[in-house]
């Protein structure tokens, strides 16, 4: 690992220029990230999250606290944010991007801190550059994502509770649990990590008061994310997920079969889009610690804590479900994971060893956004840049069917693809494409990006279709197709 030497993290800081520099880049490197991304529509779970609940609040002038119930199970405070947002800036594509700049760079600002909690200035920063390399976290800040505020405030809250800053975390916990329900998991989560770091502390510290502050400092947060799924139920009559609408399905219990797939599937997320390379790089810090029988720096089961109690929280609330599992639902534990890596291989005295496993890490990490998959695979697209190029073969492909007189709503298409252009590009066009039917559709706007698409469809397409038009850049494809 460049310029990691072994040495305790109170030791005086490096004046190494990566301490310097690295910081600054990573700061400027976000913000460009989000700058670049500012023309980009909605995409995946944030055309209902961010545009849908947003238009909502916005056009009701929050009049009312519960979203219709076709739409209805989150909690309401990313919405109105963006509806807020809107309401003082004008509603935009570019205001919708901006709004997410402040907590990008605060996940910037908030990895640093912890990682020079646990280490040096100087691997500190590298550290940093690794964790903030990751690619779904890259991709989340491209998007209007509600994961990339939960990413911020749960690194904030665990900053606090490093440095014991009991009222902040108060005020921070309250914000994640009613930013979504998997919010609402990671604020349990920080409370069973809590309690797991209490056990770290000296005896005499382990008193009744201080488990009672511990205690207190999470009962607002418990009593609000309470409070509003009563409210929620008396509304509606469930909490959770509707049970009558079209992805209900989707929440029902998975089965001895479905978990175990499940739990292939969660192993396949902590590998994936490079994160194999992180992987691997623990393997070998692991064994070379073995094989040349190395203490672990005092540190080390600290950092395990962090990194397994949301892993298998989160783990234990996903298995038993059908509900798909995204790569963004495990954010945090990546990052924690990648940071105890860094934490244990800045404590290996072999210089080269540390430049060659840091140096096949990072690397390693950045190919993530070039993993390709065959069309019958889906894909994680939300998941890593490879998805950019979608937005303007989009446009392109709408622009082609303008110029044909095609309207929209004649074409067949596939989620994410199905809202109004209002809710997607937040404009006043209300037109749509229809969700595909091969029966009956005479055309059909294909994209690998669509996860929906059968393998019996797409066989159905390479035979019973023509090639009408398609567009290609980077990974992604568009094609339009028309009946033979």
């Amino acid at each position: 690992m460049p310029a990691i030497i072994h040495k305790p993290v109170s030791a005086e800081k490096s004046q190494h220029w990566a301490a310097r520099t690295l910081p600054g880049f990573l700061y400027f490197g976000y913000a460009l990230l989000v700058i670049l991304s500012i023309n980009n529509g909605f995409f995946w779970d944030s055309i209902l999250l961010a545009s849908r609940y947003g238009n909502w609040y916005f056009s009701t002038n929050f009049s009312t606290l519960f979203v219709p119930e076709n739409i209805a199970g989150y909690p309401p405070l990313f919405g109105m944010y963006m509806a807020l947002g809107w309401k003082i800036f004008g509603k935009s594509l570019v205001v919708s991007h901006l709004l997410i700049l402040p907590f990008a760079l605060g996940i910037v600002q908030q990895v640093l801190k912890l990682c020079r909690k646990f280490l040096a200035e100087n691997p500190a920063a590298w550290a940093a550059l690794l964790l903030l390399a990751d690619p779904t976290l890259l991709a989340q800040c491209t998007q209007v994502a509600p994961d990339v505020l939960l990413v911020f405030l749960y690194l904030f809250s665990l900053n606090k509770i490093l440095e014991k800053r009991r009222l902040l975390l108060i005020f921070s916990l309250i914000f994640l649990g009613l930013l979504s329900p998997r919010g609402t998991i990671a604020a349990f989560a920080l409370f069973l990590t809590d309690a797991g770091l209490f056990w770290f502390e000296k005896k005499e510290t382990r008193t009744l008061k201080h488990f009672t502050t511990l205690f207190l400092t999470y009962a607002p947060a418990g009593l609000l994310v309470i409070f509003w799924q009563i409210l929620h139920f008396r509304h509606f009559g469930w909490i959770g997920y509707n049970p009558d609408s079209e992805w209900g399905t989707l929440s029902q219990f998975a089965g001895l079969k479905g978990m175990i797939r499940n739990a292939a599937l969660i192993t396949w997320r902590l590998f994936d889009f490079g994160r194999l390379f992180i992987g691997f790089g623990f393997l070998v810090t692991l064994l070379y610690y073995f094989r040349k029988r190395l203490q672990f720096p005092p540190e080390t089961y600290r950092l395990f804590t962090l990194v397994t109690i949301p892993f298998f929280l989160f783990s234990l609330v996903f298995l038993p479900f059908t509900n798909p599992i995204g790569h963004r639902y495990y954010l945090v534990v990546f990052l924690l994971l990648a940071l105890l890596v860094c934490y244990l291989l800045a404590h290996i005295p072999n210089r080269l060893f540390r430049k060659i496993t840091y140096g096949f890490m990072l690397p390693g990490l950045l190919t993530g956004h070039f993993w390709i998959y065959p069309d019958s695979v889906a894909k994680g697209w939300d998941a890593t840049l490879a998805h950019t190029p979608y937005f303007e073969l989009r446009r392109e492909a709408i622009a082609f069917l303008d110029e044909k007189n095609i309207p929209l709503e004649t074409v067949g298409s596939d989620y994410p693809n199905l809202a109004p252009l209002s809710i997607t590009n937040l404009n006043n066009d209300i037109r749509h494409f229809k969700p595909k039917d091969l029966k009956t559709d005479k055309l059909v706007l294909y994209s690998n990006i669509f996860n929906g698409f059968s393998d019996e469809e797409l066989s159905d397409l390479q035979t019973q279709w023509q090639v009408v038009k398609s567009w290609k850049s980077g990974q992604v494809k568009m094609i339009l197709y028309e009946r033979k």
